[in-house]
């Protein structure tokens, strides 16, 4: 560990002279386009950024390297498998991320990842496709130009719109998810269109094992900015597909539609987020009938100082006799309340006051409580994956208790440059009754420590 934490060290000393400004958070977003017609002297990093190979077609290498410890205490309120050793393991989460951006063309290029990500310490055995995969490919793509404003992307590639209350990147786990399939992205000045049709990527621990999922995932997304002076806008309608979906301790296939209108303002003195979904569907012989709606809003009393309050309603099945389903399923959103506890909006209704500081990118803390209780004494709770988390005993599902937990958490981002990312994430999560009433209801304790450096 201590050697480690040098090379952390040393890495943030060069990154602290590198200049180049144009790291993006998916990497084929990448711009360098700049380094064309400077002639001026470049730093390490930007001379990998363009590398002229014959005629027009350049090369641009770039990474990631990110080292995370985190701890727990009563990891998943003490409901562990048998298999486990310890309910309070502590670990250390290896990953690397390495690119090549091969730009064939102006109307043509080729993208390829690799990745490799480890899990040290935890004497558990891993029971998730989140922790390590010893070597595989991320993505790999290629981009054609149909038109000025067009472009068609087959093959494996990372899918984010919004706020990633549907479609992330699954950033904060060691792994991140990625797709593979067919897009189509139309940019315009202000409003961007993507059409896709994917299969997830199921991974695997070993080397090159990961596998195309059979569920399926499609959709149509418009995002428009500044729709109006304090206003921009997304739309979108998603398609999935599953052949093996749990709902409330039942298996099936499911094919469920989301439409929904993401509202939300410009960086300014008050802020707002608003986002409103609707579901339809089948799943196994019930008719799906959801809706989620998830708030935002925070004022500024100071400079850099914000006040806030967000939650969320997603209510979940209203009866196991109505020939309905109403649990909404999130797809493949990020985690909604952090590393802390791994629990979904699904059937909750949840209150959060937090405050924060924020100074541009560099500084960003925010200190949050949230008070998740159920909807529905009908419906379980899901994990962030839309996993069964509770009831996880049949002979245990009954329960009439609405209070599922109040998490307190405390997180710190601080990016002094584009290369070089640190987050100090701490987290205590009281459990409610319906916890304590259907299995393991202790309270848990999350800390962790992440660096990461790109170039």
């Amino acid at each position: 560990m201590f050697r480690s934490v040098l090379f952390v060290i040393f890495i943030c000393s060069l990154c602290s002279q590198a200049s180049a400004q144009h790291i993006a958070r998916l990497r084929f977003e990448d711009d360098f386009s700049y380094l064309k017609s400077d002639s001026s002297s470049k730093s390490w990093d930007e001379k990998l950024k363009y590398l002229p190979i014959f005629g027009q077609a350049t090369l641009s290498i770039g990474g990631e390297i990110r080292e995370h410890y985190q701890n727990y205490t009563n990891v998943n309120f003490g409901q562990i498998p048998a298999s486990y050793v310890t309910g309070n393991p502590h670990q250390w989460l290896h990953r690397i991320l390495l690119h090549g951006d091969l730009r064939l063309h102006s109307n043509f290029r080729v993208f390829a990842q690799i990745n490799n990500t480890a899990r040290f310490w935890n004497p558990n055995p891993i029971t998730n496709q989140v922790d390590q995969n010893t070597l595989g490919f991320h993505q790999w793509f290629a981009d054609l130009k149909l038109a000025d404003q067009l472009v068609l992307r087959l093959g494996r590639q990372e899918l984010l719109f919004g706020q990633e209350r549907f479609i992330a990147t699954r950033e904060g786990p060691n792994n991140r998810q990625s797709f593979v399939g067919a897009h189509l992205i139309h940019q315009l000045k202000r409003l961007k269109t993507d059409l896709f049709y994917t299969h997830p990527i199921k991974l695997n621990q070993g080397a090159l094992d990961d596998e195309k999922s059979a569920e399926k995932l499609a959709g149509l997304h418009f995002k428009y900015d500044r729709l109006l002076k304090f206003l921009n806008a997304d739309a979108y309608y998603y398609y999935f597909e599953s052949m093996a979906r749990e709902y409330y301790s039942t298996i099936g296939a499911e094919k469920r539609h989301s439409i929904g209108l993401h509202l939300y303002s410009n960086p300014q003195r008050f802020n707002y987020d608003f986002e409103f979904s609707r579901q339809v569907g089948q799943f196994k012989s019930l008719d799906i009938h959801a809706f989620m709606a998830v708030w935002d809003v925070n004022f500024s009393i100071k400079p850099h100082r914000y006040i806030g309050f967000s939650g969320n309603f997603v209510p979940g099945d209203q009866s196991t006799q109505d020939g309905q389903l109403n649990t909404f399923n999130t797809l493949f959103a990020r985690p909604p309340f952090g590393q802390t506890v791994a629990l979904n909006i699904s059937n909750t209704l949840n209150v959060s006051p937090y405050l924060r500081y924020q100074n541009g990118t560099k500084w960003i803390a925010t200190a949050r409580a949230s008070f998740v209780q159920r909807t529905s004494t009908n419906d379980g709770v899901y994990t962030p994956n839309m996993s069964q988390l509770r009831p996880y005993d049949e002979t245990r599902m009954t329960s009439d208790a609405l209070k599922l937990c109040d998490i307190y958490a405390v997180d710190v981002n601080y990016v002094p440059t584009k290369h070089y990312f640190f987050q100090a994430e701490l987290g205590y999560c009281k459990a409610g009754a319906y916890l304590k009433e259907t299995g393991a209801g202790e309270n848990v304790i999350y800390f962790a420590i992440r660096n990461a450096i790109k170039f």
